[in-house]
């Protein structure tokens, strides 16, 4: 299988790489080598390669910034799902894309399925949500993978600055009010690939098992790493956000079940794994 990685340069796309690195012919491209906004750029790319596959991980991910800067955001987002799906559809290609349990408003009290209706309260999740339908439309031949809460090796997460804030400050306030699930990139590339080697096309919800908060996330990152910090749960009002969050924004990887191929792990599990394979690194920074 050959296969393009565009967004190589962020959390995802280096799991990826890591990942496929010896088992598939890979051809990556980060922000600065493949620009997803150029639609001349990307077909002319792929159309030199002719890939089996385009896995779309270029992504503008800062929510709440993407409320001042709303048309950069839709040009990643929206135009860049565009460009890469029709480019892949051009040269019969799979195209895969990535999106956000912010589609979801938050307003279930049990978690989100595929056949759930979204309706997205901030500027980076419409935009998520329009990059889903831009794909599908542009290329039959695709997989929309919806995860929530990612952290990874590479790139910046939520546990990275948990680990900085309590190494710097020593006290730091959380969210208590948010649910959702946090999900480790390279269970979820894992468990993508599956869907590829299988040729599944379609929506699917890819995210860790269980359900949890901000706030108990990162007493569970301070217990494990040994870090000498307290934290103190606050409500999102109190947080003072500039963009809307959904207060529940579980994920139900239903479709995986259904068809016998949900794989993921439980998220505390899936955490402390990757909290303790990366102690060292997340101790020395």
């Amino acid at each position: 299988m050959k296969i393009v990685i565009v967004g190589s340069g962020g959390q995802l796309g280096n799991e990826f790489q890591k990942f496929l690195k010896g088992q598939e012919n890979v051809y990556a491209f980060s922000r600065q080598e493949l620009d997803v906004t150029d639609a001349e750029e990307v077909f002319a790319t792929l159309h030199s390669i002719e890939p089996d596959v385009v896995v779309n991980c270029a992504a503008y991910t800062r929510v709440d910034q993407a409320e001042r800067e709303k048309d950069l955001c839709h040009r990643i987002n929206v135009l860049g799902a565009r460009n890469v799906a029709w480019a892949a559809y051009r040269i019969r290609a799979k195209v895969v894309y990535f999106s956000t349990d912010y589609v979801f408003d938050g307003e279930h009290a049990i978690p989100y399925t595929e056949l759930d209706e979204p309706c997205p309260l901030s500027v980076y999740g419409w935009s998520k949500l329009w990059g889903e339908y831009f794909t599908r439309s542009c290329n039959p031949n695709h997989l929309v993978v919806r995860t929530s809460w990612l952290y990874g090796e590479m790139g910046h997460n939520f546990v990275k600055t948990v680990v900085r804030l309590a190494r710097e400050k020593g006290k730091l306030k959380v969210v208590d009010d948010q649910h959702g699930v946090p999900t480790w990139t390279k269970d979820l590339v894992q468990q993508t690939f599956e869907l590829l080697v299988r040729d599944r096309v379609g929506l699917y919800h890819c995210a860790s098992l269980g359900q949890t908060s901000w706030f108990h996330v990162s007493q569970i990152i301070i217990q494990v790493l040994g870090l000498s910090a307290e934290v103190f749960p606050i409500s999102t009002e109190e947080y003072g956000a500039l963009a809307r969050r959904p207060k529940y924004s579980v994920l139900s990887n239903y479709f995986l079940e259904l068809e016998g191929l949900n794989h993921m792990r439980f998220w505390e599990e899936a955490l402390r794994e990757f909290l303790t394979l990366f102690r060292k690194e997340f101790l020395r920074e």
